[in-house]
């Protein structure tokens, strides 16, 4: 069980009066759900409960529809036990209305929430579909899964999503790999969902795969998501939903990649473009999100493509959003070549680090920089090394080196220039090293 800080509806009447979850069952688990009440008279309230289940169609009354209500103790805590049947651990999402004694709150099984429910105080929280964890990039990710007896399929798609470590697995050069794969008659997905809520914030994803090879009915997509959006108030539709995808939809005429604001088919929306990424290792791909615009940027080997998308009516505002990472079939259906995939991110980067907070044996100097600066690096001179200047939407400014270093100390310059000899403006750039073993990123600052 965890303490979480949650989301919490205002209430109408101006009184102040909350409630707040104090300890929330793991999913899967079976404990009691806790909580605590503020600022009202004990004996004019309880509390209504209920559980959202993806498997079962919707939300549910808790403890049962029988008894959905939960008191409050004189100490103003509450405890009620949220699994008390079919598929009730696997709940994702819970929340909890503080009512009047004199209000008879609905009972639901399968639906959704009544929209008279909002009037009064609530609190909120989601947990992931999934109980393994993966650590990846400096960050902890829930691995999806589908559960019951026949492995009940889930959105996107609906696919089966499995956990298992031969699905999604973190290897030992550091790179994440997930996989669609057939298990007996049926085809097995897989996704993760990161643990912290990032935010406005520049993402940069280094994917290390073919994804412009992929089969027409595969999806990988990268993207951000917020399964408690459809709590607030009001309610947000769209789940905050900021995308990369690469996929031909089903359809191999198709452009093989897109960003992607929801919801999709609103006309400006979805940007659309193809990537042949013959003869390259990666791919960069980042979006850096503000509370004005979101501007995307793919880049592959001298190729790129930019999007900046500024439209207020639909422009994503921080919540609960967790970045998602998933490999996917459209519509469930098979893949055409009935082969399986597999999907390679080399690296997550987000608030890029100076070099002195990272532990790494490299060196830049001055930083910030006024003409040009040196970067030291310590290496054993085994493997190759590619090190380059990117900004910060993910886009090549500079290669300084691919080959093998010499063992020991290597220094290389950069002149603060590309290579038509222009100066770059001043302000943050990424320094990038990558051998066969993983990619770092360093801050650079041009004065």
């Amino acid at each position: 069980m965890v303490l979480l800080t949650l989301l919490s509806g205002q209430c109408l009447a101006g009184s102040g009066s909350s409630v707040q979850f104090t300890m929330v069952p793991d999913w899967a688990g079976t404990s009691l759900l806790r909580g605590q009440v503020h600022n009202i008279t004990l004996n004019d309230h309880n509390l209504a409960v209920y559980i959202y289940i993806e498997e079962a169609g919707g939300w549910w009354s808790k403890p049962t529809s029988a008894a959905p209500l939960t008191p409050i103790q004189a100490d103003s805590t509450f405890s009620t036990n949220i699994v008390t049947g079919g598929l009730d651990q696997y709940a994702t999402q819970i929340i909890a209305f503080l009512i009047p004694s004199s209000f008879s709150p609905p009972v639901v099984l399968g639906e959704d929430l009544p929209a008279a429910l909002f009037v009064y105080p609530y609190t909120t929280v989601c947990r992931p579909h999934g109980s393994r964890t993966v650590s990846w990039s400096g960050y902890e990710w829930t691995v999806k899964t589908s559960v019951g007896a026949n492995l009940t399929p889930l959105g996107p798609g609906p696919n089966i999503f499995n956990d298992h470590d031969s699905m999604v697995w973190v290897d030992n050069q550091q790179r994440l790999h997930l996989r669609i794969a057939k298990k007996g008659n049926d085809w097995h997905c897989s996704e993760l969902i990161c643990k912290s809520s990032l935010g406005f914030n520049h993402y940069l994803f280094d994917v290390g795969s073919r994804v412009d090879l992929f089969d027409p009915n595969v999806i990988a997509g990268i993207f951000t998501w917020d399964d408690c959006s459809l709590m607030d108030h009001p309610p947000n539709n769209y789940f905050r939903e900021i995308d990369f995808e690469f996929s031909r939809w089903g359809d191999p005429a198709n452009k093989n990649s897109q960003f992607v604001i929801q919801p999709y088919n609103i006309s400006g929306n979805c940007n659309r473009f193809n990537m042949d990424l013959t003869g390259l290792s990666h791919s960069v791909h980042s979006f850096n999100w503000s509370a004005d615009s979101i501007v995307f940027h793919s880049s592959w080997g001298n190729s790129s493509y930019s999007w900046k998308y500024s439209n207020p009516a639909y422009l994503p505002f921080p919540g609960n959003e967790n970045i998602r990472i998933n490999l996917w079939l459209y519509y469930g259906r098979p893949p055409t070549d009935n082969m399986n995939t597999e999907l390679i991110l080399n690296s997550f980067l987000t608030n890029i680090v100076t070099p002195e907070n990272t532990g790494e044996e490299v060196r830049i100097f001055p930083n910030p920089f006024g003409q040009r600066c040196s970067i030291e690096i310590q290496s054993v001179g085994k493997d190759d090394m590619e090190i380059g200047i990117i900004d910060l939407q993910g886009s090549l400014i500079r290669q300084l080196f691919s080959g093998k270093l010499v063992a020991g100390l290597n220094r290389i310059e950069w002149d603060g220039k590309t290579p038509n000899a222009e100066i770059v403006k001043p302000g943050f750039y990424v320094l990038y090293l990558r051998d066969n073993a993983k990619a770092r990123y360093f801050k650079i600052l041009k004065k």
